[in-house]
């Protein structure tokens, strides 16, 4: 998983998943990410962070990657993925995190339901509120128009 949004240009974010195709030296891979545009190999090179540990300056070289077994709702924002195997029970804990969680599939076959619990779905009431308010309006448009 990608770590950063350096690579935005490239269609590449924050918690865009790839795959390492080849390692040039100990400073430079090439990674594969499946982007809007379709298959993209990139050479990622390590990164200097710089930083204070215990009041001295300090740095550390990284590549801006990490394995990636699993994605948190929040971690895929904006991603739409090729597969998603999602629980969606108790652990749901945020107003509308199970509609993000699946709202991330490409596709409904590529949604794999490990669990489903009625608790997991989770609505904000005031937002549930000005939206039955909202459709209230469009009704009483929609049957005034028909009044003679």
């Amino acid at each position: 998983m990608f770590l950063n949004n350096t690579l935005y240009n490239n269609c590449i974010y924050n918690g865009s998943i790839g795959i390492i195709t080849k390692i040039h030296d100990e400073k430079s891979i090439d990674v594969a990410f499946l982007t809007k545009t379709g298959l993209t190999v990139i050479t990622v090179n390590k990164t200097t962070d710089r930083f204070n540990y215990n009041s001295q300056p300090a740095s550390r070289q990284q590549f801006p990657i990490q394995n990636a077994f699993a994605l948190t709702v929040h971690k895929t924002q904006a991603l739409i993925l090729l597969n998603i195997t999602i629980s969606l029970d108790s652990q749901i804990f945020a107003s509308g995190q199970a509609y993000m969680a699946i709202s991330h599939a490409k596709t409904w076959d590529s949604l794999n339901l490990i669990g489903l619990e009625y608790d997991a779905f989770k609505t904000d009431e005031q937002i549930m509120i000005l939206e039955y308010e909202r459709l209230q309006v469009k009704y009483d448009q929609l049957v005034s128009s028909f009044k003679i």
